[in-house]
């Protein structure tokens, strides 16, 4: 089989991700010139309980694990088994990510050769479309005395490689296993041409599912060792594993310049929508701290539910927020270290001094004994970054990002896109505002004062 040991495993799990998954079963079957020299099977107390969706997907259940050893109690019989051996798992990076985190927790650092199954069966057998172990299992007719139960499906894995070397040859076996190992932070379903087709210039990414819906959107300067670093990170953080093992195919688009892989990886996180992309993701509404003045000329602040596309005051925006709660929480930060008046901030209503003048935290605006213009002054400057800045510029701009292209922007808004390659030409963009944009723009002008021109048509 393989010119060294190797040992099939497979685990059942209590279906958490992080430092919250736990192993409840382990199976291995070590295999030696050929030869099984030894097999292991085990159920382990995960600590915790398993949910009921766990049970019965496995049949075990926590009455049967109670008395189970611990995984620390068989770790070092674990050790023993694997030394030396490549690790073999139908989907492997997900097996070895358990076995990693626990010996970690050990004192253990394990870092063996991995061998997955699925990328076997999709690389010696691409004329069949799923590669699942159920799928596996039933077209080639192997026999499995109790699924998804950790050493039988161990013991299927094995008998589906014997099985490959013998229908597609022992070559062509060891051409797949040396594939794997240099490219062994693939993930199981991607096949390997894909990755071998990313550029190494800017751009972004996206991670498909599937049925071909997009699952995260990421930018960089170079877009293939980007991919890499998500796949070579998935068995240390649970959010690149789900990525990992849900990605069926990456598909790019190339820019000229990292300036443009932002924007673009904005403009397509917000169309797109992909389940993985929190952050930039759009909302229909987003909170915002608007500033106003009351009757005696004190800055207040109210959160509200605003759609900026369609803001024309954001001059008073002093901060945009995607929850509410989010909102509340940096304002009362704010206020805390700025010495700002609770009630002028929106976050206490009271008739008179609110509650922190009487233990000397609010220097008293709230019943006017701290001047409007002292307190006004010091709310400002503690508002400040979150501040939405008003238009700095006269005009419109052109903002030369490359030798061929030119942006063009007013009001923090992108109008269109100037090519210089022939003739120069304005390609319109229909836009209205967007906060992250925004960001992009002020940090790309501040750092490159040197490319901006005035422009009118």
């Amino acid at each position: 089989m393989f010119s060294e040991p190797a040992v099939f495993v497979d685990i059942e799990t209590n279906g958490g991700n992080g430092p919250s998954g736990r192993i409840i079963e382990v199976g291995l079957i070590r295999v030696e010139d050929g030869e099984v020299v030894r097999e292991y099977k085990s159920l382990v107390n995960p600590g915790t309980g398993v949910p009921v969706w766990i049970e019965q997907l496995t049949g075990i259940r926590n009455s049967d694990l109670v008395g189970a050893p611990y995984f620390e109690d068989i770790a070092q019989e674990l050790r023993e088994i694997l030394d030396g051996a490549i690790f073999v798992a139908h989907n492997v990076r997900f097996d070895y990510s358990f076995f990693r985190s626990h010996f970690a927790a050990l004192g253990h650092d394990y870092k063996p050769k991995l061998f997955c199954t699925v990328r076997m069966s999709r690389g010696m057998y691409p004329e069949h479309k799923g590669h699942s172990l159920e799928k596996i299992i039933n077209r080639h007719g192997i026999a499995v005395e109790d699924r998804h139960r950790a050493y039988d499906d161990a013991r299927a894995i094995y008998e589906f490689a014997k099985l490959a070397i013998v229908e597609k040859g022992h070559e062509a076996f060891l051409a797949n296993a040396a594939l794997q190992m240099k490219t062994k932070t693939l993930p199981p379903n991607l096949d390997e041409g894909k990755f071998a087709h990313l550029p190494t210039a800017p751009g972004i990414y996206i991670f498909e599912a599937e049925d071909g819906a997009p699952l995260y959107v990421g930018k960089s300067v170079n877009i293939r060792a980007r991919v890499m670093s998500h796949f070579a990170s998935d068995t240390k953080v649970a959010k690149e594993m789900k990525i990992s093992q849900r990605s069926f195919n990456i598909s790019y688009e190339q820019t000229d310049t990292e300036v443009e892989a932002l924007l673009l990886e904005s403009a397509k996180v917000k169309e797109l929508q992909p389940i993985f992309n929190h952050q930039l993701r759009r909302k229909a509404t987003q909170s915002v701290l608007l500033k106003k003045y009351d009757d005696h000329g004190y800055l207040t602040i109210a959160i509200e539910n605003r759609e900026l596309s369609d803001a024309t005051d954001l001059d008073k925006i002093y901060g945009v927020y995607t929850t509410r709660a989010q909102a509340k929480a940096s304002l009362e930060s704010l206020t805390r270290t700025y010495q700002l008046c609770p009630k002028l901030m929106g976050l206490e209503k009271t008739k008179s001094y609110c509650f922190r003048y009487q233990l000397g935290l609010c220097k008293g605006a709230c019943g006017g004994e701290e001047l409007p213009f002292n307190y006004n002054e010091r709310a400002e400057f503690a508002l400040g970054r979150s501040k939405i800045e008003a238009w700095p510029f006269q005009t419109k701009i052109a903002v030369k990002i490359s030798d061929l292209k030119s942006l063009i922007i007013d009001q923090w808004v992108i109008e269109g896109i100037m090519h210089h390659e022939f003739e120069p030409m304005l390609e319109r963009l229909t836009n209205g505002f967007d906060v992250d944009t925004y960001k992009i723009l002020r940090s790309y002008l501040r750092k490159n004062p040197g490319n901006i021109t005035s422009y009118s048509e």
